[in-house]
């Protein structure tokens, strides 16, 4: 597996998950949270690994980067910008993507225990979890555990579903509901 950084859209396999997605949108422009992880969990390549292996970059940790840049208004990275792939399907098509609560308590608890376990594993021996860098170790556990923030922060909330698309009017907080604010996370 290649890595260059810390999130999962800085790895080959985080890449590929993102590619899956990407060719696994629905026609109609209405993505479901709940039927696309059924579609990583049913691929042979992205099917996500166990947690207990405390693997750095997974689709469900490059699906949790996806719901957050909806969440923040930031498309960068998701689509292919090249003419060669102009009729491939796009993110920015999207007119609906939805998350409903047991989908977004699966993509958490998967991070949290990913996390915990790769933690564990550090302790034991494994050497920065992995990581070639120490630093690199402490700024993946950061983002794994903003991420966690954020579904955490999605999951207070009282609707049973989220749309994940927000209204281009909002600048640079995400409301979900009036007496409620998401503050942005900056991916590194």
């Amino acid at each position: 597996m290649g890595c260059w950084g810390i999130t999962a859209f800085e790895s080959d396999e985080g890449l590929d998950a993102v590619d899956f997605i990407r060719r696994n949108l629905p026609d109609d422009g209405k993505l479901e949270a709940k039927t696309m992880i059924q579609l990583l969990k049913d691929d042979i390549w992205c099917a996500p690994s166990d947690t207990a292996d405390g693997e750095s970059h997974t689709s469900p940790m490059a699906f949790a980067e996806i719901m957050v840049k909806f969440l923040d208004r930031d498309m960068s990275g998701l689509d292919y910008e090249d003419a060669f792939f102009a009729k491939d399907r796009k993110f920015a098509s999207l007119t609906s993507f939805t998350a409903d609560r047991e989908s977004i308590q699966w993509v958490r608890d998967y991070l949290e225990n990913t996390l915990r376990y790769s933690r564990k594993e550090a302790a034991h021996g494994r050497k920065w979890g992995g990581w070639f860098r120490e630093r690199d170790w402490r700024h993946w556990q950061a983002h794994m555990e903003q991420l966690i923030s954020r579904m955490d922060q999605l999951l207070v909330v009282s609707e049973d579903t989220i749309e994940l698309i927000q209204p281009t009017e909002q600048k640079n907080l995400v409301k979900i509901r009036p007496e409620q604010e998401i503050p942005r996370m900056q991916m590194n």
